[in-house]
């Protein structure tokens, strides 16, 4: 009959996990994407991690955000994850983890680590059988890639429901063609919503890749086409029923995906869905609305555009121009909608989201959306998106809104909106056509809504009778709405009389008059009736029109004083028809109505200029005359005086000949009268061209052009004045006489007037103003110095000025620059800059010297001016103050020595005059100026002078004047036919200039400027460079910034050659010459900034030449920092900057170099190493640290790869190479030979040969090493040697020639391993040896053993030097895993000897490390190959040596311990079980003396064993293992008085009993858990009482693990520890640490017992009241143990296990006991418990209340405050489990 544990464990094995089937876990485990099967599993997951973990660090390279994962999924700790040992809530949480990664990745599954990185998830966390619909939908988008049959191939038998189209591709492991998922889609809703939803939480998670996105809008937008089509067949019911689900399907999916910010692309996918949808379903419009409203509530700037797009095509869809107001609202408030949606409606149609925006702009803003949309609309109707259909439509429904209606609910504010919008509209004559038509529809009059409306020109005609017509019709077309007559009245009653001695209203003294006159024509302008009433009044004076400008004055003031246009154009009728009713009867001269009928021609609105030009009409016929220009006027014919005009100040010329006047009419203005009603700007460019031109005499154009200005200075209106201007201000020199006589005065006086004080009957505002004044000055010119002085004068604030005139004045003098000769040009400069520099006057501001100054600055200033400006400048002599007259001074020796004073303020205005001009002459591009030269330089000289007397550096000065002198320079260079005296140049002048300044820029400047000197005239700088170059090694070497390194690389460039040059034509050696050049460099190197090092040496190397000065340069650097550890890397860069040809020619001058410093009479190294500055000493230094270098050098492996190229071509180049190889060979052993004695210099001059062998091929090197080996010294021998083991290592496997070579050369290597060799050359032999053998040794096994031998013998491994013993050991280990049993002859007395040397090394007080290493390092290889040669005394003796060595190694005395570890790990894998059990046991006592770290490695290699062998094995050890484990759980009571720390030893041997016990079966586990628990009441006498405590406490530590890892499982083992259990609660004292630790542990596998009871064990009456009372009891050491942590959890976990209520009620009278327990913290634990227990229980507990309740009401009144507390909390608790209140059931 089976146990209960095999029943259990069969109930566990019939689960879908099927952990305890070893089978079925190793084909889960052979699951792999990257592996196949049978490879997959064998790998270990150490093994799956270290691949898979280097995967996700790439991809963590390439995205930050996998890092977060780092912590988690691919920890160290998730290799020990297993998700069928985890909670419900843990499954849940790692699923949240595992989705959220695989939405991150699957943009990047085509990527290497990226599938690295999900084999993890596949081989640990098994995401295809627990994530299998997420792992399919992120692998889905690649459904046609080579890694999706990959993954079907791993998938589970049973699929998600959604997936189960997939079943016949798993089948056959095909990729599902793309038809196949979209027919998923359509027909599987599970699917289509499983994969959108995947789709959004990746999106949602800002996870997404433009590939999945780009998959799931194209898949999504065919299945929903598709569903669309399946939608239409059938009954019109089932179509809507079928469409009605399908938007509840697709609708809610859209809604979402564009409620997803920053994802353009989902909302781009969402739009072209959403545009199939409503171009193919039969949508209603509430659902159009829906989705127009989704698309504009989310769109961002950048899907704007498709936005647009999708709301075009869904406006199109819908019957009637609407749409909601939030989508009106979100366009008008996108950036430049108006101006995107003309562009889509080149490739869309737009028209109808466009109708719908403008209708919904133009309603009134309101408190929820004050958006203003009139400009939108005016856009819009401009732009031509909407067609003439369209714009009706709009029109129609404007005019309807707009319509005057006493019942009409239109605010008067939103009318004017529209009647705005109408008017801006009706600017377009077409547009204006479409408004009348829609007003005709609509019954709504026009001209009393819009009175501005444009008439198209082919519906105007100019003729006299049509114009007498037209003013008929107008004074026909009158307002319905009747003037008050009695108001009318009252105002003409009030109306003032002029004084005749002021009859006119352009007078300034009636202003106050005009404005009652303007109120009552505004009125009675309304009706033809009240305008005639208004004209019959006596005030208006009618009738003497021609007598006195009372009536015409008036009448001009009103259409140009900015009235309403009904006002003006009515007042312009008036005088159309008077001057037409009156043109026979008078004979009048209106010219003075001439100004304001061309002002009323520039209107902005087209009826005032219609009815301006039938003023101009009416004017013409005048005069009388006919037959064209040179018809004469009538002589009687009379004008108004200019006084009576404008007021006695007029002046005289406000008139000219009538003749002229009519000729102006009949010429200029009649003939564009046409044009000018069309555009209101023509007058102005017409008059203007008229009086530029030729047609008009010079006279007549002069006298209008005075007749105009003289208007402009009178008239009191700005509108006037400014329009007059426009005209005046474009004319030419025709004008001058009128600008001098006439607008200068009146300019000077509009300057110097208030700008605060009114200027017109009409308000005028701040632009506008300042438009005028801009008008006013612009009207002077630079044609006479009366006008130029003006400007200047209003410049600098001379006259009493208007606000912001002068920056008009600067303004207008800046547009003249250009126009004026340089003579003018140049006075102009000297006026700003005096004004920029110290002011015009003494009141001059701030303001105009910054005005000034940027006047300055945007001026155009050629050469001529230029150089007069910085010639001009002061002297630095000419501000010294100057001494008194010779006649009137009083001299004395004393006097004559004083020097002259400084006057300061002079000298620092002179440096900012100075500052002003370079700073002019700089940004004036000096280059294209080489007339500066001269002054430049000559102002250089000047500047040391001014630096003198202010005791400054004068840094930026010095900055511009070196910046001014480069740009010159340049310009030279450029343009080689300018003709410039040279001799101007002042080298000299510069580097004093660099030697007495500190700033860098100044440096830099100044050495660019001595460069380009050098590139363009050399022979006049080169004298002077040398100290620039030593200057330079001192500060700008040392800058680390890009400029500093231009400048430096432009001054070698064009300094260096000319100088190499120049050497050489004098015969003189470029090294020699150019020493101090190389010298500062070199000085300069530490300094240099480490990142422009090398490109600097670089340049300047070849610049100089490579083949003369690269040795050079790398000597000097070498002798400069012998200790420096960056100069040799440095050097060896450089010189493979170079080709190799040129590197071995400078190494021959290199070393020619070392023999001339050998040499008594020295010469080159004197001169470049300063070799006759230093004594023998130094001198030899120097030496030993050039060949030092040299080795260095030799030793380049970019060298070494270049030669070994270099041969390997052949042809000359490699002959050259040779020859020049073989010269440097010679020399070498020239000079190994001449410093054999040297013991200084012997062995550096060895290091060269060394590396000058290993320069050549590896052939050349070993057929040349023989004649060496025979013919040289130990030391090159030795060398030989290790350059021989550098090649094998650097050799590459394959090459067959190679091999043989090596192996051939390993009996002459075997020759130098014998007792007549030096220890060194011993050793470097083996060495060799080993490296050979290791590679090669398995091509020649007999050659191998004969060295084996050899190194076996007295001369190597029995030597007496340790270090021969290491090497021995090390090679003889590596010749074990090439021989293997070929070995086994010469292996006992080998490892007998290794095992002898390692125990000695660990007996001395100074262990050998090295030989305790290698001896380690032997016995694995030997574990490793020749497993069965370990016998059982070989075991002992390496167990105790690594267990000594690791507990020297914790002491700080021994090894690092590794290669310990290593064998031991190894020998519990390669020992068979019995065997290393064995040895285990048998060292056990040994170990356990030596401390915890030797105790541990040694349980860590019991574990691994136990762990490694199968379960057959350990069961048939079982015995063996128990005995074992016995002796382990009783270390706690062995080492117990000792000091040392052992509890991770514990924690090892409670392991490897589990492990143990996991692999035996019930039978064989239970005896020995029997046996367990007996051992630690026996086998000690009773006095030991402390060991019983410690055995006790190993065996509830293994009991409480074992309950943990098993739970229910072993529950049933609890039954052998209830007696010990209950005897122990009864019995401890808690004395010391030992007790408490035992109870604590006690209580814990009780609790861990109880939690886990599964079969009502607990239950059982003799079970549960075996421990009941006794843990019970605890409660009474409340004041010894911390009850909330170990007691109450313990008690509540049993009564949970005991559900029985007569447990129950047993347990909580014993509780209840205790609360009445003298001792207050026994209460208050008593309450805690049964609060405890009340919480986890709940109404199960709670049963009990009523025996409760006397309790509770006792302790509520208990002594002890805490207790009190307490109980109230639990009532509290009761009161909300129940849901009642206690309070009466207490009472």
């Amino acid at each position: 009959m089976a146990t209960t544990l095999q029943q259990q464990l069969a109930a566990i094995q019939r689960n879908s996990t099927q952990q305890l089937d070893l089978k079925a876990q190793k084909g889960r485990h052979s699951k792999s994407l990257l592996f196949e099967a049978r490879d997959a599993a064998t790998q270990s997951f150490d093994t799956i991690y270290q691949i898979c973990h280097e995967g996700f660090e790439e991809i963590c390279m390439l995205d930050g955000r996998f890092n977060l994962f780092a912590r988690n999924l691919f920890s160290e700790q998730s290799k020990d994850e297993d998700r069928t040992q985890m909670t419900a809530k843990e499954n849940e949480e790692l699923d949240r983890m595992v989705e959220s990664f695989m939405g991150l990745v699957g943009g990047r599954l085509l990527l290497k680590p990226a599938m690295k990185a999900m084999e993890w998830l596949v081989r640990r966390f098994r995401v295809q059988e627990y994530n299998t619909e997420a792992t399919l939908l992120t692998f889905l988008p690649y459904h046609t890639s080579h890694i999706f049959p990959t993954l079907l191939s791993i998938l589970p038998d049973q699929l998600p429901a959604s997936f189960r189209w997939l079943h016949p591709y798993v089948a056959s492991l095909q990729s599902p063609p793309r038809h196949a998922v979209l027919s998923a889609a359509i027909s599987n809703p599970g699917f289509f919503s499983a994969f959108s939803q995947y789709v959004l939480e990746v999106a949602k998670a800002k996870h997404h890749s433009a590939i999945l996105l780009g998959f799931w809008a194209s898949i999504t937008a065919q299945a929903v086409n598709g569903m669309i089509d399946s939608t239409r067949s059938g009954r019109e019911a089932i179509r809507k029923q079928r469409e009605e689900d399908l938007l509840l399907r697709v609708l809610p999916i859209l809604q979402s995906a564009l409620s997803i910010k920053n994802v353009p692309e989902l909302y781009l996918g969402s739009c072209m869905i959403m545009t199939i949808l409503a171009t193919k379903a039969s949508l209603e419009e509430k659902v159009v609305d829906a989705m127009m409203e989704a698309i504009a509530g989310t769109w961002t700037p950048q899907t704007l555009e498709d936005g647009l797009t999708c709301l075009a095509v869904l406006a199109e869809e819908k019957e009637h121009p609407s749409q909601p107001k939030s989508v009106t609202r979100a366009v008008l408030k996108a950036a430049d909608s108006s101006d995107l949606l003309e562009r889509l409606s080149q490739r869309h149609r737009v028209n109808m989201l466009a109708l719908a925006t403008t209708l919904g702009a133009l309603d009134p803003p309101t408190a929820k959306n004050r958006l203003d949309g009139l400009a939108f609309a005016q856009k819009t109707v401009t732009s031509g998106i909407l067609s003439e259909q369209h714009l009706s439509y709009l029109f129609d429904n404007v005019l309807a809104k707009a319509k005057p209606s006493p019942s009409s609910e239109v605010e008067s504010t939103d009318n004017d909106r529209l009647v705005t919008f109408l008017n801006d509209a009706s600017d377009n004559p077409e547009i204006a056509g479409l408004i009348q038509q829609a007003a005709r529809k609509q019954d709504v009059d026009v001209h009393e809504l819009l009175p501005d409306l444009a008439v198209p020109a082919d519906q105007l005609s100019l003729t006299v009778a049509d114009k007498r017509s037209e003013t008929t019709n107008s004074m026909d077309i009158d307002r319905d709405e009747t003037v008050a007559a009695g108001r009318l009245e009252s105002m003409l009653a009030g109306l003032v009389q002029l004084d005749p001695k002021h009859p006119s209203f352009l007078d300034p003294v009636n202003r106050a008059a005009f404005q009652q006159y303007a109120a009552a024509f505004g009125v009675a302008a309304a009706s033809e009736k009240a305008t005639l009433q208004y004209l019959r009044c006596t005030s208006v004076h009618r009738s003497s029109w021609a007598d006195s400008p009372y009536f015409f004055s008036l009448i001009a003031m009103l259409w140009s004083s900015g009235a309403h246009t009904t006002s003006r154009v009515r007042a312009l009728e008036v005088a159309a028809s008077e001057l037409r009713q009156r043109s026979d009867t008078h004979h009048m001269d209106m010219q003075a109505l001439l100004p304001y009928a061309i002002t009323a021609l520039g209107d902005k609105v087209q009826r005032v200029r219609g009815t301006a030009a039938l003023v101009c009409k009416a004017l013409h016929s005048l005069y009388g005359a006919t037959g064209g220009p040179k018809a004469k006027v009538a002589e009687d014919v009379q004008t108004w005086p200019a006084a009576q005009l404008y007021g006695s100040d007029a002046s005289e010329g406000l008139t000219m000949s009538a003749q002229d006047a009519y000729k102006l009419l009949d010429s200029t203005i009649m003939p564009m009268l046409e044009d000018c009603v069309l555009d209101g700007d023509h007058v102005t460019h017409a008059l203007r061209d008229s009086l530029n031109g030729k047609e008009l005499k010079a006279a007549l154009r002069s006298e209008v052009c005075s007749f105009l200005a003289s208007h402009v200075a009178a008239t009191p209106l700005m509108d006037v004045k400014f329009r007059l201007l426009g005209i005046l201000n474009g004319v030419g020199k025709v004008a001058n006489e009128a600008r001098k006589t006439v607008l200068v005065p009146f300019v000077r006086s509009w300057i110097g007037s208030s700008s605060a004080q009114p200027s017109s009957p009409s308000a005028v505002d701040h632009s506008a103003a300042r438009e005028l004044d801009r008008a006013v000055v612009g009207s002077l010119s630079h044609r006479s110095v009366e006008e130029i002085h003006t400007l200047k004068q209003a410049a600098s604030g001379e006259l009493a000025s208007r606000d912001g005139v002068p920056a008009i004045a600067f303004e207008r003098l800046r547009s003249l620059w250009s126009t004026m000769k340089p003579p003018s040009q140049a006075a102009l400069a000297d006026f700003l800059l005096d004004l920029a520099v110290d002011g015009a006057t003494d009141d001059g501001t701030e303001a105009t010297q910054s005005e000034a100054l940027e006047t300055l600055r945007n001026l155009q200033i050629s050469s001529e001016v230029l150089v007069q400006l910085v010639e001009s400048l002061p002297e630095a002599s000419d501000l010294l103050d100057q001494p008194p007259s010779t006649k009137k001074r009083r001299t004395s020796k004393g006097d004559m020595s004083h020097p002259r004073s400084v006057d300061v303020a002079k000298v620092n205005t002179a440096v900012k005059r100075i500052t002003t001009v370079l700073e002019l002459a700089e940004a004036s591009k000096p280059e294209h100026h080489p007339q500066l030269l001269r002054g430049l330089f000559h102002l250089l000289g000047e500047l040391q002078q001014y630096k003198t007397l202010l005791g400054s550096q004068l840094v930026y000065l010095q900055g511009l004047l070196m910046s001014c002198l480069l740009s010159v320079v340049k310009g030279l260079q450029d343009s080689r036919t300018v003709d410039i005296d040279r001799s101007v140049i002042r080298a000299d002048l510069i580097v004093e200039c660099v030697r007495t300044t500190s700033s860098t820029q100044v440096h830099n400047t100044a050495l660019l400027l001595i460069s380009s000197l050098a590139s363009w005239a050399p022979e006049l700088v080169l004298h002077s460079v040398m100290p620039l170059f030593t200057f330079m090694s001192t500060t700008l070497l040392r800058q680390s910034d890009e400029y500093s390194a231009h400048v430096t690389d432009q001054t070698v460039a064009r300094i260096v050659p000319p100088l190499a040059a120049s050497l050489k034509k004098r015969g003189k050696d470029l090294v020699s010459g150019a020493a101090e050049l190389l010298l500062s460099f070199t000085a300069a190197f530490e300094h240099i900034p480490l990142h422009r090092r090398g490109a600097l040496f670089q340049h300047l190397v070849q610049t100089l030449g490579p083949d003369e000065s690269l040795f050079a340069v790398v000597a000097m650097l070498v002798e400069r920092y012998p200790a420096d550890a960056r100069v040799r890397p440095f050097i060896r860069d450089l010189m493979n900057f170079f080709p190799v040809a040129t590197q071995m020619r400078a190494l021959t001058q290199y070393l020619d170099l070392v023999f001339d410093g050998f040499k008594p009479k020295r010469t080159l190294s004197d001169t470049i190493l300063g070799f006759g500055e230093k004594n023998p000493e130094q001198i030899e230094d120097s030496m030993d640290n050039l060949l030092l270098a040299l080795a260095d050098l030799l030793h380049s492996s970019a060298l070494r790869k270049k030669i070994g190229k270099e041969f390997a071509t052949g042809g000359t180049g490699a002959d050259a190479l040779q020859t020049v190889y073989a010269r440097i060979l010679d020399q070498t052993m020239r000079l190994n030979r001449a410093l054999a004695g040297d013991q200084a210099l012997n062995g550096t001059a060895d290091s060269v040969l060394t590396s000058l062998l290993g320069l050549t091929p590896t052939k050349n090197f070993i057929e040349s090493s023989a004649q060496l080996m025979q013919t040289g010294s130990d030391e090159t021998r030795q060398q030989v040697f290790r350059s021989l083991e550098a090649r094998v290592v650097q050799a590459k496997r394959g090459d067959a020639a190679l091999e043989q070579t090596f192996l051939e050369v390993l009996p002459n290597c075997c020759v130098f391993v014998g007792q007549s060799q030096p220890v060194a050359t011993r050793h470097a032999a083996i060495t060799c040896i080993d490296q050979i053998v290791e590679k090669y040794g398995k091509r020649n096994r007999a050659a191998v053993f004969e060295a084996a031998k050899t190194i076996a013998g007295s001369a190597a491994l029995n030597s007496e030097e340790t270090s021969l013993r290491v090497i021995s050991v090390l090679c003889l280990a590596s010749m074990v895993g090439v021989l293997e049993d070929d070995f086994i002859p010469i292996l006992p007395e080998v490892l007998t000897k290794a095992l002898d040397y390692a125990e000695a090394s660990l007996t001395t007080s100074k262990p050998a490390d090295q030989l305790l290493g290698a001896a380690f390092s032997f016995a694995v290889t030997v574990l490793d190959h020749l497993p069965y040669m370990f016998s059982a005394q070989y075991l002992d003796r390496t167990l105790v040596m690594a267990g000594r060595s690791v507990a020297q190694r914790s002491s700080s005395t021994g090894s690092d311990g590794t290669q310990s570890a290593q064998y031991c790990g190894l020998a519990a894998r390669k020992i068979s079980a019995h065997e290393i059990l064995a040895a285990v046991d048998r060292t056990w006592p040994e170990i356990t003396i030596l401390g915890p770290d030797a105790t541990r490695q040694h349980l860590d290699m019991m574990q691994l064993a136990v762990q490694h062998h199968t379960k057959v094995t350990v069961t048939s050890n079982a015995q063996m293992l128990f005995t074992f484990l016995l002796k382990a759980f009783d270390l706690r009571r062995a080492v117990s008085h000792g000091e040392d720390d052992y509890t991770e030893v514990f924690t090892v041997v409670d392991r490897i009993a589990l492990d143990v016990t996991l692999k035996l079966n019930d039978a064989t586990f239970r005896p020995f858990f029997i046996r367990l628990v007996e051992w630690t009441t026996t086998g000690l006498s009773k006095k030991d009482a402390k060991g019983r405590i410690l055995r006790a406490a190993s065996l509830y530590s293994f009991a409480h693990l074992l309950f943990e890892q098993l739970k229910s499982i072993v529950t049933s083992y609890a039954s052998f520890l209830l007696d010990g259990a209950a005897n122990l609660l009864n019995t401890l004292e808690l004395k010391d640490d030992d007790e408490v630790a035992l109870l604590n542990m006690l209580l814990e596998t009780l609790s861990s017992s109880f939690r886990h009871d599964q079969d009502d064990f607990w239950q059982a009456p003799a079970h549960f009241d075996a421990v009941a009372t006794p843990l019970l009891s605890q409660l009474e050491k409340a004041e010894s143990v911390a009850v909330t942590a170990h007691i109450l959890p313990v008690i509540t976990d049993l009564a949970a296990a005991a559900t029985s209520p007569e447990l129950h009620k047993s347990m909580n009278t014993t509780i209840m006991q205790y609360m009445r327990h003298q001792d207050a913290a026994v209460r208050l634990a008593s309450v805690k418990c049964e609060r405890a227990i009340t919480e986890r229980l709940n109404f199960d507990w709670l049963a009990l209340l009523p025996e409760m309740l006397p309790f509770i009401s006792e302790l509520q009144e208990d002594d002890d405050e805490d207790v009190e507390r307490e109980t109230l909390r639990w009532v509290r608790q009761i009161e909300e489990v129940t849901g009642e209140s206690l309070e009466g059931m207490l009472q």
